[in-house]
């Protein structure tokens, strides 16, 4: 037992090596750390959080973010760097896919949390082949093929062969490279550049219907980033997390409908749910909803794996953290802001509901057109305001047609009287001799 509890150094670090069911990190100091980040979507956040996790273990922390710092610092996560910067956090702005950006110094431990394909992957991968320690790759539990049967995803399962991230991985493992492989699901919390839980409040606090895809009981995994960061951050020294996969989730999961009820709870309103069939009213189809945020069938995983290796557990529960994100939504002034409900009007319209007068959209749906109250209000104003009703003739200038006042009797006089129409009235036309033939050309 002494002998397996041993202690050992590896890269410069000081951990126990215990039994595999008990693979506990035990003191990790001093890794010098280069975290790849992304420059937009959901894993965009990931290298705020993981850099902050990593300085509390005492790690020295570079950020190569992607895109162009100018932009980006304006904007959500970005615009938290200096906070870093402050604790010590070198950033360094550049593209992940070309070694001459890349930050000078010698790493051990490298987090890649921008590539999503082999293209964008592989330039860091050679860059840094025999000279890392450790090389963590964020991919995605996305790749994962789905299975109605057993929807439960499970470190193993099979996946999707055309995923970029699969390729990656495949990559790494060809490459021989000490890699570890992350795969997260729905990840909410602050300073998110893709909205999660948002989607839900933007239709709640504004009194618009929640349009739900069928059956609406559909189970997912939402993680909070503080919990994503805290598991991403057990890798420097712990060698026995080489070669593995783990799933980033946390330990329960929630429903389409149970998501709207959580946040409707806070916002003390009860939410107007309405499910659809995405296929039927033709805005998705595979699994995937024009303008919902998530997958439309079950999507979520176990994360046993990596609470019995790596000793990580979830300190977030989506239920107790509602109230603060829909605080943090408001502190934001999301709730003042113009939202686009255009894909919502057009699957009430096909589903023959009607729609919000209170609709709050910035664009016009495709399928059809409306009158904007601003247009109508403009029109409106060009009748006269003096008028309580509206008249054709008067309103719009329609010209009268005066006709001359004998025109009953202005019949051709030199025409036999038995051969004269009723009336006055042409023989041929039925109309006056003397009404002009253009009358109606005066309109």
């Amino acid at each position: 037992m002494q002998s397996s509890m041993r202690a050992r150094v590896a890269g410069g670090a000081r951990r126990a090596v215990g039994p595999a069911s008990r693979r506990l990190t035990v003191s990790v100091m001093n890794s010098n750390v280069l975290i790849a980040n992304t420059k937009g979507g959901g894993h965009a956040f990931i290298g705020l959080y993981l850099a902050k996790e990593l300085l509390k273990k005492g790690h020295k922390v570079t950020i190569l973010n992607d895109g162009d710092a100018d932009k980006l610092t304006k904007k959500n996560p970005y615009a938290k760097y200096h906070e870093l910067e402050r604790q010590g956090v070198t950033i360094a702005w550049g593209d992940p896919a070309k070694p001459s950006t890349y930050p000078r110094g010698n790493f051990d431990v490298v987090y890649d949390n921008n590539g999503k394909d082999l293209a964008s992957c592989q330039p860091l991968i050679d860059h840094f082949k025999h000279k890392v320690d450790h090389y963590v790759f964020v991919s995605s539990a996305g790749a994962y093929k789905a299975d109605p049967i057993e929807p439960m995803h499970v470190e193993g399962d099979a996946r999707k062969s055309t995923a970029g991230h699969v390729e990656v991985e495949a990559y790494l493992e060809k490459a021989r490279m000490p890699y570890t492989v992350f795969q997260p699901l729905y990840i909410y919390g602050p300073n998110t550049a893709k909205d999660c839980e948002q989607w839900f409040v933007d239709r709640i606090i504004r009194d618009r219907p929640v349009l739900l895809p069928a059956p609406g009981i559909q189970l997912t995994s939402l993680t909070h980033v503080e919990d994503v960061a805290s598991m991403l951050a057990t890798v420097p020294g712990n060698r026995a997390a080489i070669g593995q996969m783990y799933n980033v989730c946390s330990d329960r999961c929630i429903t389409f409908t149970g998501i709207a009820k959580a946040i409707g709870k806070a916002l003390g309103k009860d939410p107007e749910i309405i499910l659809y069939s995405p296929e039927k009213v033709g805005t998705g189809k595979s699994g995937k909803a024009e303008g919902f945020p998530f997958r439309t069938v079950h999507f979520f995983a176990s994360a046993d794996k990596a609470k019995r290796e790596l000793g990580w557990k979830p300190k977030h529960d989506f239920q107790k953290d509602v109230q603060g994100l829909v605080n943090d939504y408001k502190a934001n002034g999301r709730d003042k802001k113009e939202v686009d409900f255009s894909i919502d009007d057009k699957i009430l319209a096909a589903l023959g509901k009607s729609v919000p007068k209170s609709s709050s959209s910035s664009s016009s749906s495709s399928s059809f057109s409306r009158v904007s109250s601003s247009s109508s209000a403009a029109k409106a104003e060009e009748l006269p305001r003096s008028r309580s009703s509206f008249s054709p003739r008067r309103d719009l200038k329609i010209k009268r047609t005066v006709l001359p006042p004998n025109w009953r009797d202005s019949l051709d006089e030199a025409e036999p009287a038995s051969a004269k129409p009723a009336s006055g009235r042409s023989a041929t036309t039925g109309r006056s001799s003397s009404v002009p033939k253009d009358w109606r050309s005066a309109l």
